[in-house]
């Protein structure tokens, strides 16, 4: 087997950070191996490359019972150091909630930008440095609603979050809240709409109700139910009370709770959710093609015409899907250009993407992990690859290599 070695290939995001926890060069709040320091992105705050184009939006609870626990310090503190580690390719945006939620704009009417240098720094000047006022009101379900109409107002329609950060359950005063009119006090104007709640209490009597339970869990189901991921973050000692309300009736699953019991540790939690959710992959859903790429002559001597080298070459669809670098094949032992396997890059570590591949006169269906950022199709022995197509499902794989001609299909062009 001759193995092509032309070109060299950068490590993916995902061996860096395993390397670097196995060597314990990533610390609660930044880097400290200068090896790991030199694969980071340009900015030095920056500890993970990329992030699947990952939308946040962080709802931090600015509460009276913040104010009393006596933990916004460590709240604000982990919240700047979560800041600093954001890949520069993740937007983010912030809501605080109160009395009233409150979106915290980069500019006016500007709530979600690219986590760079210039934007975090905006950003953080709109985390409060003063403890929040003494008051009755946890406006969960306005924080939840405010975060949403954000993410579907400025996000990308891909990898959307929100992760709530309290230390206990909803509360507030019934009406709308987003007009800035009373009640409740201290509401804001907000672009993205007003919203209109009933299940909270007259007046902000500091009481948690079954029907403000209700009420904000409503609220969450249907933020899930659009695609939106809720991680909640419970701060405190008793944060896991209320029969596990955060956990199971908030947050997208069980494991999509964190239990924070010390308010200083919260910036190395935030950091380590970051880390988990940009090291997931990536469901892969649309049913066309990806990329096709034809194993083809791409080099001819002048003066005869004779093909002098093959490789794979895009012929349809998305080469910023699906990439191919020259000379990323094996080939039969002994022969040059009959390759048995090539790898493709992905633009996103795809759970799984599905090859159709051809070698000979037969088609194969194989289902292919790119959670490593690439994939390698392979050949139908004792035949060399001549050419594959990538699609998300496998039903859309089948489907195009059951109308190839030499599968009795009527073909579709290719």
């Amino acid at each position: 087997m001759t193995t092509n070695t032309n070109s060299t290939y950068p490590l993916t995001r995902r061996s860096v950070l395993k390397g670097a926890a196995a060597a314990g060069a990533v610390s609660a709040f930044g880097v400290t191996s200068t090896g790991f320091v030199g694969l980071a992105a340009a900015d030095e705050h920056t500890v993970i490359n990329t992030c699947n184009d990952l939308d946040i939006v962080l709802a931090l609870d600015y509460s009276g019972s913040i104010n009393g626990a006596g933990t916004w310090p460590d709240i604000e503190s982990g919240t700047d150091s979560f800041f600093e580690v954001v890949p520069d390719d993740v937007q983010l945006g912030m809501v605080l909630f109160g009395d009233a939620p409150d979106a915290r704009p980069y500019v006016a009417n500007d709530y979600l930008r690219l986590a760079t240098s210039a934007n975090i720094d905006l950003l953080q000047a709109e985390i409060p440095a003063s403890s929040p006022p003494q008051e009755n009101g946890t406006h969960m379900p306005g924080a939840l609603e405010f975060a949403n109409a954000i993410l579907d107002e400025e996000g990308r329609d891909g990898n959307e979050v929100i992760i709530l950060v309290t230390d206990g359950g909803p509360n507030y005063q019934n009406g709308v809240v987003g007009d800035g009119a009373f009640p409740p006090e201290d509401d804001t104007t907000f672009p993205y709409g007003s919203f209109d709640f009933t299940g909270g209490s007259a007046g902000g009597d500091g009481n948690i109700t079954q029907s403000e339970l209700d009420e904000t869990e409503g609220v969450a189901t249907d933020i899930k139910n659009g695609g939106v991921r809720i991680i909640a973050v419970g701060i405190g000692q008793n944060v896991a009370g209320y029969d596990g309300y955060l956990e199971n009736e908030i947050a997208s699953s069980p494991d999509d709770f964190v239990a924070v019991e010390d308010a200083e540790n919260l910036g190395a939690e935030l950091q380590q959710l970051l880390t988990e959710i940009c090291d997931e992959c990536v469901p892969c859903e649309s049913d066309e093609l990806l990329a096709k790429y034809e194993f083809a002559c791409v080099e001819r001597d002048p003066e005869t015409g004779d093909c002098l080298a093959y490789d794979f070459v895009l012929e349809k669809g998305d080469d910023s899907l699906v990439s191919y670098e020259e000379g990323r094949f094996e080939s039969k032992e002994g022969e040059a250009f009959e390759p048995i396997s090539a790898t493709f890059g992905t633009k996103y570590e795809y759970c799984t993407l599905y090859a159709v591949v051809k070698a000979g006169r037969g088609l194969d269906v194989q289902a292919l992990d790119a959670e490593g950022g690439e994939v390698t199709a392979t050949y139908i022995d004792p035949y060399a690859i001549s050419f594959v197509e990538f699609y998300c499902t496998e039903e859309a794989a089948q489907a195009a290599a059951d109308s190839f001609p030499s599968n009795g299909g009527g073909g579709r062009g290719r």
